[in-house]
């Protein structure tokens, strides 16, 4: 597939062309399903995480062997919707494969009831599913394990933003009883993705826990600067431009290696540099221009949804970039934020909505943009 800018920036994978590197990564997941280990997979935000489970399954090895199933859960909020999540996701990969393996489904999860009509905009056929009336979410869930371990070919289903399961209610009660039909699996193998470290962590590596020690970990981080200045230079070559390898190395280093933010941002450049003519640094200042004038009014009302010390304390993080001792005197004397006991009361809810992200060694701004805007508006 040819796209206009080679710089995607949707969590949709779209083709090897498209993909930087990963390579070890790559090899570590296809050795895990192909070993019959389950992965929990970790990582920030937008670092790749869903494009990284879309080459593996991509790959010959694994897309012509096993049937490959991927969720995001991260805007549901019951068992209900994970289950007809899951069950509609599976609906839809084997519609294409043809009615009988759909019709199969539906006979062995029967607390599920589906409706089938044409999307108006595109024509293709969509699938509605709803519990039926005398049905649980736990019932429908063995159900749907019962499919899959039946299926004619092994299964992959990789779930991303796991932890968003914890939230639920009876959170603890449902890991466990996925733990417990995890473990029964013989035709299933399972990538659990997560972008919340500490929840993940938890999730994982604690032994209290049902998933304690149950799978391969598998932790992403930055792309290696030199393996994306080849990426970067390469497509801009392939469609008759060029772009200075200082401007790379400026946008990998603003943004810490940050995959969806560096896209973003090469996505822009990429589309003001006209063919034959070459990026540069002042075509950062314009593609960032562009950019945070595009969300400007979004962050404005972002800030203005919080506090006035929860504002205080997202400037002073802003400017700073990172911060590693956020409570230390230093940090509260040079951005006047009174105490260190305000700060933790201002920090607790940003942590919570995900607006501030606690690193290993460090406080920031979960949105590089936001921060950056902050920054440069305060």
């Amino acid at each position: 597939m040819k796209v206009n800018n080679p710089f995607i920036i949707t969590s949709k994978y779209v083709s090897d062309e498209y993909f930087c590197d990963r390579e070890k990564e790559t090899a570590e997941l296809v050795g895990n399903i192909r070993n019959w280990r389950n992965t929990v997979l970790v990582s920030q935000r937008r670092m790749g995480k869903s494009g990284l489970i879309g080459h593996v399954f991509s790959r010959p090895e694994i897309s012509k062997e096993y049937e490959t199933f991927f969720i995001d859960i991260y805007d549901t909020t019951s068992l209900d919707d994970f289950v007809l999540r899951l069950g509609k996701e599976i609906c839809e990969r084997l519609q294409s494969r043809g009615e009988k393996l759909v019709e199969k489904f539906l006979m062995t999860v029967t607390s599920i009831v589906a409706s089938f009509s044409a999307d108006p905009i595109s024509g293709m056929p969509s699938i509605d599913l709803k519990p039926s009336t005398a049905s649980s979410a736990g019932k429908s869930l063995e159900q749907i394990f019962k499919f899959l371990e039946g299926n004619s070919r092994p299964c992959i289903v990789a779930i991303d933003e796991f932890q968003q399961i914890a939230d639920y209610r009876d959170g603890k009660k449902i890991i466990a009883t996925l733990r417990k039909l995890v473990q029964n699996c013989q035709n299933t193998c399972f990538i659990f993705a997560g972008s919340n470290r500490r929840m993940m962590g938890h999730l994982f590596n604690t032994p209290s826990e049902p998933f304690f020690m149950s799978c391969t970990p598998l932790y992403l981080d930055a792309i290696a600067l030199d393996k994306y200045t080849d990426f970067v230079s390469k497509h801009f070559e392939d469609n008759g431009k060029k772009i200075e390898k200082k401007c790379i190395e400026t946008v990998y280093s603003l943004f810490d290696g940050h995959t969806w933010y560096m896209q973003y941002v090469f996505n822009r450049i990429f589309e003001i540099t006209d063919a034959g003519q070459s990026a540069n640094l002042q075509s950062i200042e314009t593609a960032l221009s562009n950019i945070l004038d595009i969300f400007g009014h979004v962050f404005q009302e972002m800030l203005l949804r919080v506090s006035e010390k929860q504002k205080a304390l997202l400037i002073a993080v802003a400017k700073e970039n990172k911060v590693k001792n956020i409570t230390g005197s230093q940090f509260i004397s040079t951005y006047n934020l009174k105490t260190a006991s305000a700060i933790q009361g201002a920090l607790r809810p940003l942590i919570e909505n995900e607006t501030i992200t606690k690193e290993v060694d460090c406080y920031r701004i979960t949105n590089r943009f936001f921060s950056i805007w902050i920054a440069k508006r305060y």
